[in-house]
């Protein structure tokens, strides 16, 4: 196996390794982003909120209404008792009494809008558990999904890393160094193969001069991009 198979090789298993270790990334993020599950939740917790607060008003209504009536009650006795004599008196209680059931009446019209947005939050709070439910399920089967990749990447990662300590020893240091250092700067893509007679990262066309050193077993590298020329002819 020449140097430019090693390289050529050593390439492609860097460049898996930068892949899986990119979608590496990409799945420990995605396992921590919990935003749609707090999302759902606080939407629960916003429609729990809002029921809250209108059976909070539904029974301070009925409490009142309760006590409006318990008085007009009281005033209907007085009124038509037989105790109370004075005109004037009786007058009072008769303003008395229809006030009261005006001031019942609009609490009674208050009361029923007020059941209304009751029954109304309490809808949204159902489909906002229903939403929650559903968006718990999706993210555990997405979390499987996600674990169950990030196992399988783990494993492949170290078939990579095996693979690749089989073949650094078979290149010298010197040119494990360039490699290293182009790769660096290249965004991790240090090999490009010479395809026709250009570079195939660039496309620009390559000398026979440095052909010939690269068939001498020489390492060159395009005078454009600086990556490392292999023949393809070699593989």
């Amino acid at each position: 196996m020449g140097i430019g198979e090693e390289l050529y090789r050593l390439q492609q298993l860097d460049s898996e390794w930068d892949a899986d270790q990119r979608r590496l990334l990409e799945i420990e993020a995605a396992l921590k982003d919990d935003r749609m599950l707090r999302e759902a939740r606080q939407r629960v917790k916003k429609a729990q909120e809002r029921v809250q607060t209108w059976q909070t008003k539904q029974r301070d209504l009925e409490l009142e209404i309760e006590s409006l009536s318990s008085k007009m009650s009281r005033s209907k006795e007085r009124l038509y008792g037989g105790k109370v004599k004075n005109p004037k008196e009786l007058a009072d209680l008769q303003a008395e009494i229809a006030s009261l059931k005006r001031r019942r009446q609009k609490l009674e019209d208050t009361l029923l809008e007020a059941m209304i947005n009751r029954e109304e939050a309490e809808t949204a709070r159902g489909e906002a558990e229903a939403y929650l439910e559903e968006v718990e399920s999706d993210r555990a089967a997405q979390r499987e999904d996600l674990e169950e990749e990030r196992e399988t990447l783990e494993q492949r990662l170290e078939k990579i890393e095996q693979r690749r300590k089989s073949i650094v020893p078979q290149i010298d240091a010197r040119t494990m160094e360039i490699y290293e250092k182009v790769r660096e700067r290249k965004g991790g893509q240090a090999v490009a193969q010479i395809r026709g007679d250009a570079c195939s990262v660039c496309g620009v066309t390559v000398p026979p001069s440095m052909e010939w050193k690269l068939r001498q077993g020489e390492l060159i590298q395009c005078d454009t991009c600086g990556r490392i020329l292999v023949s393809v002819g070699e593989f």
